[in-house]
């Protein structure tokens, strides 16, 4: 008996301790990302570094690659086995991120070289650079400065890059960085104080210093706007007279004479599995034709007999699918968020966690919508992001799943369950962005994350959201698109698809105009493999759902099997297959059949009615 005691006492401490070597590695990595990605550290909170930026120099390339290598060696001495369950997942997740660096480190002169795009860059969105910074303090607005006085530097990096791309032919092709010239001089505006950069010096009464100290801000602060726009103009400049002169002549990273091994690396590193080009491809097809015989039957029901195409044309020739201003569209995405879909989500989800989300007009004329995390602690509250600028264009039939992809249960009910379960930071705090970089990136699992969104989208069937075929159609219009990715992404890069071929296949086949449509193609064409996660994703969390229903039969509970999913965080497709897996045996065992979430701050879910003016 004693020997026994001992036996588990010891066995304890080890897996203690290897516990304990986990969370301290898994920390310092964080802690390192932190320092590394300034900006990326900002997002998410964390504030000692707002006075820096990102290295972007050919050096940070080649660095990058030995500190990983530093943080594998240390993994080596945590024991897998002597971990616990949770523990042993978050290994799993941390030694794919770290080791997805060494693996595609021959790709570090492709992607990396270009990081402006039409889709990425400063260029962007400068006023959610501003949000997410803190002017509370003097200090606060010293970091500012810092931050914009750096920033030219940055941007000469840039141009390094993209200097180093031409020199290699592993440029852009033009469709992806023709638009930057035009975006950027949205932002060079005649004087600095009339800079989106500018605006925090607009109004400094909360500062508690004296009246000198104030205008010696403004001074400075109104010296590193002007060198900034500068720099703006600089890299405007160079991309006109040279890059644009040498972009690649395909359309597909085919051009760039690898044999599709480029290609199959960013795919894999959305994906997360190893499906091949001409896989993905057949499993778009697949889906394309059985979504259209859903959309069909809908069709017939109404006592339409033309295509898919032009049945959605003659929904938006109807004024009652359109609002009058943006005003009204803003209104009704928000009635839609906090009115439809939240006093629903405890039938299919428990322990929601009590973070909020708001609805806002987006500053610049994007996609349709877009999530932009907020914090653990609340400070800053989830955002969605809606494109009012045309609200005659927005079809009213399409906004219920545009937003339970965006919002709930889709990207922002992912994220609060992510940051607020008991994860590691480098799992809790994502860093999404720097789709150029790929597959030389850390991975944020693009699979699980965007599948996920397309995944929510069909919850609404679930829960009886879409009230009427029309809305019923907007699902499938936006279903099929994301299946036309898969054929279309893998038709460009892989089989040597022209950009009018991809342009026709997908105008044949969704609701979209044709001017939305070559955004959409221009983006696959920019950002190879990404396009593919959304389906495949979705297609592995449905299988995983309709496999645990099958194993378990009446003991399957739809929000435990959702929790399962979103308390680990974003992971790759086979991990997230072990944790169901998991979870399966141990309900059958009798020790898993219910899964307690992470605890809700505040207690349960308040659901504020009719919270829109």
């Amino acid at each position: 008996m004693l020997l026994l005691l001992l036996s588990l006492v010891l066995s304890s401490a080890v897996l203690g301790d290897d516990s304990s070597r986990l969370k301290e590695v898994e920390q310092e990595f964080a802690e390192w990302r932190e320092l590394e990605s300034p900006e990326f550290a900002t997002e998410i909170g964390v504030h000692k570094y707002d006075d820096l930026v990102e290295d972007f120099s050919l050096t940070a390339l080649e660095s990058k690659k030995t500190k990983m290598a530093h943080f594998i060696n240390r993994l080596y001495n945590v024991s897998r086995q002597n971990l616990s369950q949770r523990d042993g997942y978050s290994y799993d997740v941390f030694l794919d991120t770290i080791s997805t660096i060494g693996n595609n480190y021959k790709w570090r002169l492709y992607g990396p070289l270009n990081p402006v795009n039409f889709l990425e860059g400063d260029q962007i969105d400068p006023a959610f650079t501003i949000k997410v910074m803190l002017f509370g303090t003097k200090g606060d607005y010293e970091n500012y400065i810092a931050r914009l006085n750096a920033m030219p530097a940055q941007f000469d990096q840039y141009i390094d890059r993209f200097k180093e791309a031409v020199r290699l032919g592993h440029t852009y092709h033009k469709v992806s960085i023709a638009r930057v010239p035009g975006q950027i001089d949205q932002l060079l505006v005649g004087r600095p104080e009339d800079s989106i950069y500018y605006k925090p010096f607009r109004d400094l009464h909360n500062l508690t210093i004296p009246q000198t100290e104030k205008t010696d801000l403004v001074t400075r602060g109104t010296k590193a706007v002007t060198g900034l726009l500068q720099a703006f103009k600089t890299v405007k400049e160079y991309i006109v007279t040279e890059y644009l002169h040498h972009t690649r002549g395909t359309y597909g990273v085919g051009g760039w004479n690898l044999g599709g091994e480029y290609y199959k690396a960013a795919l894999k590193w959305h994906i997360s599995t190893d499906d091949t080009p001409y896989q993905v491809h057949q499993k778009g097809l697949h889906e394309v034709a059985r979504i259209t015989v859903n959309m069909r039957k809908i069709m017939r029901k109404h006592g339409f007999s033309g295509t898919v195409h032009e049945y959605y044309e003659s929904l938006k020739q109807q004024p009652r699918f359109h609002k009058n201003s943006a005003d009204e569209l803003l209104q009704e995405y928000k009635n839609i968020v906090f009115n439809r879909i939240y006093p629903q989500l405890p039938r299919i989800f428990k322990d929601i966690p009590h973070l909020p989300v708001v609805v806002e007009a987006m500053p610049n004329d994007g996609p349709g919508g877009m999530y932009l995390s907020g914090t653990q602690d609340g400070s800053r509250a989830g955002i969605f992001q809606v494109n009012v600028k045309r609200p005659n264009e927005t079809n009213t039939f399409s906004m219920l799943a545009l937003t339970l992809h965006e919002t709930v249960p889709g990207h922002h009910l992912q994220s609060i369950y992510a940051i607020s379960a008991s994860l590691p930071s480098f799992q809790r705090n994502i860093q999404y962005g720097k789709y150029f970089a790929i597959p030389y990136n850390f991975p944020f699992y693009t699979a699980y994350t965007e599948g996920w969104g397309l995944y929510a989208e069909s919850l609404g069937e679930t829960l009886g959201l879409y009230r009427d075929d029309y809305e019923l159609m907007g699902r499938y219009g936006e279903e099929i698109f994301r299946a036309c990715r898969l054929v279309i992404d893998t038709g460009l890069h892989y089989f040597g698809w022209s950009r009018n071929r991809s342009i026709e296949y997908m105008t044949a086949h969704t609701p979209f105009s044709r001017n939305e449509i070559e955004t959409e193609i221009d983006r696959y064409i920019t950002w190879p493999g990404q396009a593919c996660a959304y389906k495949i994703g979705e297609l592995k969390i449905r299988e995983l759902r309709e496999h645990a229903k099958m194993q378990l039969g009446s003991d399957f509970d739809i929000r435990d099997f959702h929790s399962v999913i979103l308390n680990n965080g974003p992971v790759p497709l086979n991990t997230l297959d072990t944790i169901v897996t998991d979870w399966i045996n141990s309900v059958k065992a009798g020790t898993g059949n219910r899964v307690t979430s992470h605890p809700t701050p505040g207690g349960p879910l308040i659901i504020i009615p009719n919270i829109i003016g």
